[in-house]
């Protein structure tokens, strides 16, 4: 499979600078996450480019390409071209002089800690709603042996969660594999023996042993502090001693050190985190779902939801469930919602299957497919997510929903760690569904509205195409070769331009004289079916302040395109130097599209061949 995206990929890592410019590379669920050495090498206009790339950006401290669902293939792809950089963001002398901020920093770190095995995490998160289910509706008895491998399989990875991080912590913070993950099973062992201590006492200070099940900064900080002493035992261990001696001596003297400071440390961190959040919430949980929710696709669409994923695993560790992943279910479902009312209002085949597509994944939890193909590109069903997501989010906010799990990728298959001692699967049931509805319905609303719109637009761009007449003799020309940026570029909407080879100017179009400048430099005038067209008479002619200008009409005068309009005095121009082309645009119709012969045509002649 992997040999379809040889191509792409080689395009991909050409695109940020080569082989040689990556530090490093992993991936999430739908993202693939460069480290670089130099970030000026990055060919942005060339990813914008590339059919298979949604989105490319710079954000969290890392260059981010939205590959959507294939990304797993494009990324072992890729590595086969770029070789083992391992998940660390690179710290040698190679890196960049620019001092990246604390932030940046921040999320760079947690999203190489938990991204490579999301899909673990959201597997087992499908399974324990599954357990959920099974206990609520007691289609099995929990004493059976199809329960009990279900719910191993559902919980281990949970409490063994040290063994995830100190595998990616080591990647990042470069030491050894092994040795971390030796310091995270010595973290995890107190819970496997029952006659092991849950706590001893030194001096007048008594230390926690068994609470590190499942623990997140735990074990990230362990890891970077073995990282500091791995470094320097590696220094004054002799070379011939090294094998045995380095890990040896980094295990224990981090070993008495995490477990006397920095894990108690950390965890009064995580309970400090956990509890704080608690406080935010309970000064109102309508408020704070509303909020989150309807804003949480945001930090999506700049990949820095990493940065609020984890509090929802450390609430789950120290309080026993989580609200803020409950909420966020809401921002889910908002663009879910969308994209399916974007299906309802998709103008042509492809578009209904991109739609289709994007629905597809955000289904399952994944909406960067929905985000980037179809919902923030339309723009209105974004929005109409986002609404539908703060009226979940207050919802589930008001219930009180607690989500007894942690849960990184949210869809309906979690929807079994809902239900708890406190909290109830109806609840999140009643919320996503509002979400979703309200999504759904204000996007096919505002989309058919948008629809008959541009349908309108475009009856009247095909009206005005077939009426639309050279209003000086001269050589017509697209507006791309105009001298002025505002008009080549299109800012002032399409249209086209003549060089004059005298100053009759006619009306290209019928209708009403609506407006004239002060200056007698541009005119505007509205058609019959209400589309606006400027006439404007040179460059920069604004500076003349009326000399060289004889306008021939009135506002509110009837015009076609037998009306003459002005005469303009070529040699007064020309002696002032001024740009003398005639421009026609239509400002407030994007729907017009204006492809004239480029020819010598006389004034009233129809533009289009």
């Amino acid at each position: 499979m992997t040999a379809n995206y040889d191509e792409t990929a080689k395009v991909i890592l050409s695109n940020v600078g080569g082989k040689e410019n990556v530090l490093s590379l992993t991936h999430c669920a739908t993202r693939l996450r460069f480290t670089l050495k130099d970030y000026g090498k990055v060919q942005q206009s060339q990813f914008d480019n590339l059919p298979i790339v949604m989105k490319a950006l710079k954000t969290g401290g890392q260059y981010q390409v939205v590959i959507g669902p294939k990304v797993t293939d494009v990324y072992e792809t890729l590595t086969q071209f770029v070789g083992d950089l391992g998940t660390a963001e690179g710290e040698s002398s190679a890196e960049p002089q620019e001092k990246k901020k604390i932030s940046d920093r921040l999320l760079s770190t947690i999203s190489a800690i938990f991204t490579p095995y999301i899909n673990i995490l959201a597997a087992v998160g499908v399974l324990k709603g599954l357990v959920v289910l099974l206990q609520m509706t007691q289609v099995i008895d929990e004493a059976s042996f199809v329960f009990a491998v279900l719910n191993a399989l559902s919980s281990g990875v949970f409490t063994l969660l040290p063994i995830f991080i100190a595998i990616t912590a080591a990647d990042k913070f470069k030491v050894s594999r092994y040795t971390a993950v030796a310091l995270a099973a010595a973290l995890i062992f107190p819970l496997t023996s029952a006659d092991f201590p849950s706590e001893v006492v030194m001096g007048a200070f008594t230390i926690p042993l068994k609470i590190y099940g499942g623990a997140v900064l735990p074990t990230v900080f362990a890891v970077y502090f073995l990282a500091h002493v791995e470094k320097w035992m590696k220094k004054i261990i002799p070379q011939v001693a090294a094998l045995v001696f380095v890990p040896t001596f980094s295990l224990l003297i981090t070993g008495f050190i995490v477990f006397a400071l920095i894990g108690p440390l950390a965890n009064y961190i995580g309970i400090g985190i956990a509890n704080g959040y608690a406080w935010l919430y309970e000064l109102s949980p309508t408020i704070s779902g509303g909020l989150l929710a309807g804003i949480g696709q945001f930090f999506v669409i700049f990949g820095v939801h990493w940065g609020i994923i984890p509090i929802g695993q450390i609430n789950t560790q120290v309080l026993g469930f989580d609200t803020i992943m409950a909420m966020f279910m809401s921002a889910v479902f908002g663009q879910f919602g969308a994209v399916v009312g974007s299906i309802a209002t998709a103008k042509n085949r492809d578009e209904r299957q991109i739609s289709i597509s994007a629905a597809v994944s955000a289904f399952f939890g994944i909406t960067e497919p929905a985000l980037y193909g179809v919902n923030v590109k339309k723009k209105y069903p974004f929005i109409a997510g986002c609404i539908g997501a703060a009226v979940g989010g207050a919802l589930t906010g008001f219930f009180r929903v607690k989500l007894y799990g942690f849960a990184p990728v949210l869809n309906v298959f979690m929807l079994g760690m809902f239900n708890g001692p406190e909290s109830k699967m109806i609840y999140e049931v009643i919320a996503i569904s509002a979400t979703f509805i309200i999504a759904a319905g204000l996007t096919i609303l505002i989309g058919k509205r948008q629809n008959s719109k541009e349908d309108e637009l475009s009856n009247v761009s095909e009206k005005i195409s077939t009426n639309l007449f050279n209003p000086v003799k001269g050589n017509v020309i697209n507006l791309e070769k105009v001298n002025d940026d505002v008009f080549s570029t299109k800012m002032m909407g399409n249209g086209f331009a003549v060089i004059p080879e005298n100053g009759e100017i006619y009306s290209p179009i019928a209708g009403t004289i609506k407006s004239i400048f002060p200056t007698k430099h541009a005119i505007i005038i509205q058609s019959e079916t209400g589309t606006e067209a400027l006439i404007h008479m040179g460059l920069d002619t604004v500076s003349l302040n009326g000399e060289g200008f004889d306008i021939l009409v009135k506002e509110g005068q009837q015009v076609s395109e037998k009306t003459q309009i002005a005469n303009i005095d070529l040699d007064f121009f020309k002696q002032k130097e001024i740009d003398d082309t005639i421009i026609v645009v239509f400002p407030e119709n994007n729907e017009l599209q204006v492809d004239v012969r480029e020819s010598i045509l006389s004034a009233q002649e129809r533009i289009f061949a």
